[in-house]
């Protein structure tokens, strides 16, 4: 256990600093310290998946096409969500390379297990686990799908509220081809999709929410000079995001409002779409003092 704890901790303070300078790779790690925390009291995997979805933009970044799809795939083999992780290959310039990377990484993997079991019983874990997906996909967990039921009541599935959820994430980076040399749109789209696979997942829980306060902290460290609104947003998430599964919120408060309504959901809703307005129209840099 501790082994596999350090390896969560480990993974996750290595890689922010894979794509913010040592300051703000400092900020970054003080800001999802306790959400890793957490998840690693339930030792839980979700600071290694998000630590995985950062090398994938990393390694992508730069052009490390087999190590960049090794650690989407090893992502997606833990929880499926880093998944998303690949669409960082639409800033690669040889994306046909990650393409068969990517399909030859998830055959190996697939066959991986029969190195321990036969294949009958490796189909039988297979037709198992397709099972228990098709149940788990009623769920709604600390998403979107559930606050949108909670507001309307319409009873409509996960699936249309993800995939609509899946084209606006990319929609800003596809349709905005002339901007994929900046960096700066290229680092907000990471923290765009570390927030997206836990808001629009079916199955997201409290300390799922690591994954998701990773791209807040990437997001704020990565700002010279934040606004009051840039604070505000941070303190929003902060106290009612971080905050709310942690010992300083009373166990009432927390039964009665924050897993009830699944609020602690609503501040990472917020800042994902001011994340893709930003993806939209980017802040204009300030003059640096001659």
């Amino acid at each position: 256990m501790l082994l596999w704890n350090a390896l969560n901790a480990g993974a996750l303070y290595v890689s922010l600093g894979l794509v913010l300078p040592r300051r703000a790779a400092t900020v970054a790690r003080a800001i999802v310290f306790l959400d890793m925390l957490g998840s690693l009291q339930n030792v839980q995997s979700n600071a290694l998946v998000a630590a995985l979805i950062v090398f994938t933009f990393a390694a992508y970044e730069r052009h490390h096409t087999a190590l960049g799809s090794l650690a989407a795939i090893t992502g997606a083999y833990i929880k499926v969500f880093p998944l998303a992780g690949v669409s960082f290959a639409i800033f690669h310039p040889r994306k046909l390379r990650v393409a068969i990377a990517i399909v030859l990484g998830l055959v190996l993997f697939a066959l991986l297990p029969l190195l321990a079991t036969s294949p009958a019983r490796l189909l039988a874990q297979y037709a198992s686990w397709r099972a228990i997906e098709a149940t788990d996909a009623l769920q709604r967990g600390f998403s979107v799908m559930d606050v949108f039921e909670q507001l309307f009541h319409t009873g409509l599935s996960n699936w249309p509220i993800q995939l609509a959820g899946v084209l606006i994430l990319v929609a800003p980076v596809v349709v905005q081809v002339w901007r994929w040399h900046d960096w700066d749109l290229r680092r907000l789209y990471l923290c765009s999709v570390l927030v997206f696979c836990v808001i629009f997942n079916h199955q997201a829980e409290s300390p799922t929410f690591a994954i998701a306060i990773t791209g807040v902290a990437i997001w704020f460290a990565a700002i010279a000079r934040p606004s009051r609104w840039e604070w505000a947003l941070l303190a929003f998430v902060a106290i009612f995001t971080i905050l709310a599964s942690s010992d300083l919120m009373p166990r009432a408060i927390q039964r009665d409002f924050f897993d009830r309504y699944r609020f602690k959901t609503v501040p990472l809703i917020v800042l994902w779409i001011e994340l893709q307005r930003r993806l939209w129209f980017p802040r204009v840099r300030e003059a640096k003092p001659s």
